[in-house]
This record gives structure tokens, sequence and C-alpha cells, in this order.
């Protein structure tokens, strides 16, 4: 990650996810990184979150944080099958933006 420049949350969302889902990839990020003690400016999200920011330094409770974290924050639930298959920030994004409720237009 080292190589890439660094990028706001907004820059993340707007440069790597279509416009539907920019805001939501940023405010992954912000999460993302409450809890792991890693610079994710340089986050691509396709980097894999265990092998390459090293989210397997955290233990299982702080891993059950974080999906309980994003559950309460976008109104959704998370189950365990579908957590256990998330291995980028790409596959979070996708699966909150199909989970949560769409809002009335």
């Amino acid at each position: 990650m080292a190589h890439r420049p660094p990028l706001t949350e907004g820059e993340f969302g707007r440069q790597f996810f279509p416009p539907e889902q920019a805001e939501l990839a940023a405010q992954l990020r912000v999460i993302l990184a409450r809890h792991i003690p890693v610079d994710l400016s340089r986050l691509h999200p396709d980097d894999r979150i265990v092998e390459d920011i090293r989210m397997d330094a955290l233990d299982s409770l702080s891993t059950v944080e974080l999906i309980v974290e994003i559950e309460k924050e976008f109104g959704i639930s998370i189950p365990n099958a579908a957590a256990e298959k998330m291995r980028t920030l790409r596959d979070v994004t996708e699966f909150v933006a199909r989970a949560r409720p769409k809002l009335a237009g």
C-alpha cells in the first residue's frame, strides 16, 4: 500500500466505486479504520482485509465488534456465512449496498 497516493474517504469512494456506492464505501472505510491500527489512506478496495491490511492481528471479539457496528450503522443483519465470505472492503461495500433498506425517493 505504501506506493499508492493517500486518499481522503471521499476521494476513495469516488475513485473506486460507482456513484451510488461512493459514499457508502467512504463510510465503511471510516468504520474499518476505527477497528484496525493501520493507516487506510492508501487502501485499495480490493486489498484483502486479513492478508493485506493485517486485520488478523485483531482478536475475534474485535472482528465481531466491527460487524456489529456495520449492522447498527446501516440497519442490516450480516449472517456469519456472509461475513466469512467478505475478503475485501469492496466485498463489504457490495454486501451492505444490497442489504441496506432502500430509502423512499
